[in-house]
């Protein structure tokens, strides 16, 4: 039976991140109905959380998870999307990390330095990480990976990818996937981004635009998978 992940993310990247996770060869499973969170984490191998789409749902729902994730050990990735943009979001990024820290946070540069500032942590990407104590990923041209001891950089991937929506969410949602699959979260985070940049490397070179690009990034997710 594949691993389950479970997914409070944004209407956006709903799609696109369910089909990603099939093809990385995890089950995805998304919901924000309050009710059922202690339970489906409670049955889930890692969660996922992504902030894009902010309701009062939404948020009482990440906190169950969160809440339920902490209780019941299980590995869980944030995105901070747009976090520092609006009071609202830094306080709800700031409450979810104040429950339990996250194995992995991806954002990109401005999102990790937006929770940089939430925590007060004048120094690089690998102080935050030493802070929170978890992996934090900054996406962007070249990855930066840490854990505040290790550190990775990863220069792969094309231009193109910036200009699909919700590449970034994916990412995040891959890194909870190879925590499901039993990997540490430093090495999810990197399996991810190499992943993630060769996918789209590929993509970039045979496709006619940034609409066949993603079909082709998430069959170069499914060809790498069954190469692995």
């Amino acid at each position: 039976m594949k691993h389950l992940v479970h997914c409070i993310t944004n209407y956006v990247a709903m799609n696109f991140t369910a089909n990603s996770l099939l093809a990385v060869g995890v089950t995805p499973i998304m919901s924000a109905f309050p009710d059922e969170m202690e339970e489906l984490v409670g049955k889930c191998d890692a969660l996922l959380v992504n902030i894009g789409c902010l309701d009062n749902q939404q948020i009482e729902a990440m906190k169950i998870a969160v809440s339920t994730a902490r209780e019941c050990r299980k590995p869980w990735a944030l995105d901070p999307v747009a976090v520092g943009l609006t009071k609202q979001r830094t306080e709800v990024c700031k409450e979810l990390i104040g429950i339990c820290a996250p194995d992995i946070i991806r954002g990109n540069k401005h999102e990790i330095d937006a929770i940089r500032t939430i925590y007060g942590v004048e120094g690089s990407e690998t102080e935050l990480a030493k802070r929170l104590g978890c992996v934090v990923i900054t996406s962007g041209a070249t990855d930066l990976i840490t854990d505040g001891s290790r550190c990775e950089r990863i220069t792969l991937g094309s231009p193109m990818m910036t200009e699909v929506t919700a590449m970034g969410c994916v990412s995040t949602a891959i890194s909870a996937a190879y925590m499901a699959k039993g990997f540490n979260a430093f090495d999810a985070a990197c399996k991810t981004m190499l992943l993630m940049g060769r996918a789209g490397e590929k993509a970039a070179e045979i496709c006619n635009g940034t609409g066949s690009f993603k079909e082709i990034f998430i069959d170069n997710i499914y060809k790498m998978k069954c190469d692995e």
